[in-house]
């Protein structure tokens, strides 16, 4: 079965930044918690030895009284804790102007300056991962591998897809810092959609390193005999939720070992960007097909929705860099136009191809591998 070991440490990596946001609410709550209780350990012990009847705070404790202890605590209690949680939070805002400001300088073309954090989690990755583009198109431009109008498209791209989940980031947070009186649920809620769109960012620049690898030849391709139906039958296994998402029903017919010479990680990123797709693309349909069978010179699988037709004009840019055809499929959420063009990489990789073929009833990726003899 293909090694899949390497999404574990991803996943190992990208939960810092939830943690932390989780654990500054913690920590807010409960410094917020002792101050208040602590307040009202003071108050009891001051009331009990210096108030006599007919002194002013007489007059307050039974006011306290009549509303309630607990609610006279939470009046405290929560606009401290978010207090604190401003405080504790604040730090993030600076680092997400800083990545903003390296990705302005990636729009600018101004592939020298780089993004100094030093968070240890998802933020200080994204920043790495800036720099690390950044350093190639600056060796591209010096080595005039890309031509200006080909550096310009790539740039405007890279920024636009770079600053749309950034700005969510930043205004989400941005509106949890702004607002202090936002009660702990909905600060949470929006810290959660804030978190998924980092994910988002981070699965883009992952995408553009990827890309970058291709484009350089540092691509690492470790072959080894796998079998293709197994994988496409975990594969379908995992995308359940997102089919169910879209509204379409996977169906399955594979022959038995269909044995290949193959990366199992990079096979994997290539069906689940295909199955993505005819999720995505092809929820006007009920079905999302997937077919593998052995011919006499190949393993050949089919992926196939019943979605929207590919227009006849689009068919030959669709595995282009940076390419999403017309403007229903551009807006469709999750498209960046990079998946087409790695999968072809990594099936080109293999030994292999890929061609589309899109009529009014179904439009089918076909794969083919070289079987092993």
């Amino acid at each position: 079965m293909a090694n899949r070991t390497g999404d574990v440490g991803a996943l190992h990596v990208t939960g810092s930044f939830r943690t932390k946001m989780l654990g500054a609410f913690v920590i807010s709550m409960l410094i917020s918690g002792a101050i208040t209780y602590l307040i009202y350990l003071a108050l009891r012990y001051y009331y009990r030895s210096n108030v006599y009847l007919g002194d002013p705070l007489a007059g307050w404790r039974h006011w306290i009284s009549k509303i309630g202890d607990l609610n006279v605590f939470l009046l405290l209690f929560i606009p401290l804790s978010i207090v604190i949680f401003y405080m504790i939070t604040k730090p993030y805002v600076k680092y997400f102007d800083n990545i903003s400001q390296g990705i302005h300088h990636l729009a600018s073309g101004d592939f020298t300056k780089r993004v100094e954090l030093s968070t240890n989690d998802e933020l200080q990755q994204i920043a790495d991962d800036i720099n690390r583009a950044a350093e190639k198109l600056q060796e591209a431009t010096r080595r005039g591998d890309v031509a200006e109008q080909s550096k310009d498209q790539l740039v405007m791209n890279l920024a636009h897809d770079l600053r749309t989940p950034l700005t969510s980031i930043i205004g989400y947070l941005g509106y949890i810092l702004q607002h202090e009186t936002l009660d702990a649920e909905r600060s949470k809620h929006f810290t959660s959609i804030a978190y998924a769109k980092s994910k988002r960012l981070e699965s883009l620049i992952e995408q553009l390193f990827e890309i970058t690898r291709m484009n350089y030849g540092h691509l690492t391709v470790q072959l080894k005999e796998i079998d293709a139906a197994e994988l496409l039958a975990q594969l379908m296994e995992e995308m359940l939720p997102v089919f169910e998402a879209y509204g379409v029903e996977g169906r399955m017919q594979l022959d038995e070992k269909l044995m290949i010479n193959g990366d199992g990680e990079l096979l994997a990123r290539v069906f689940e960007n295909l199955l993505s797709n005819a999720a995505r693309y092809g929820s006007d349909g009920l079905y999302v097909d997937v077919q593998a069978e052995r011919t006499a010179d190949a393993v050949e699988v089919v992926v196939t929705n019943y979605g929207s037709m590919i227009e006849e004009e689009e068919m030959g840019h669709i595995f282009d860099l940076f390419y999403r055809g017309d403007q229903s499929r551009m807006h469709k959420e999750g498209s960046t136009g990079l998946g087409l063009y790695i999968a072809k990489n990594i099936i080109e990789q293999h030994g292999g191809t890929i061609v589309v073929h899109s009529d009014v009833t179904a439009t089918r990726f076909t794969i083919k591998f070289p079987v092993i003899r």
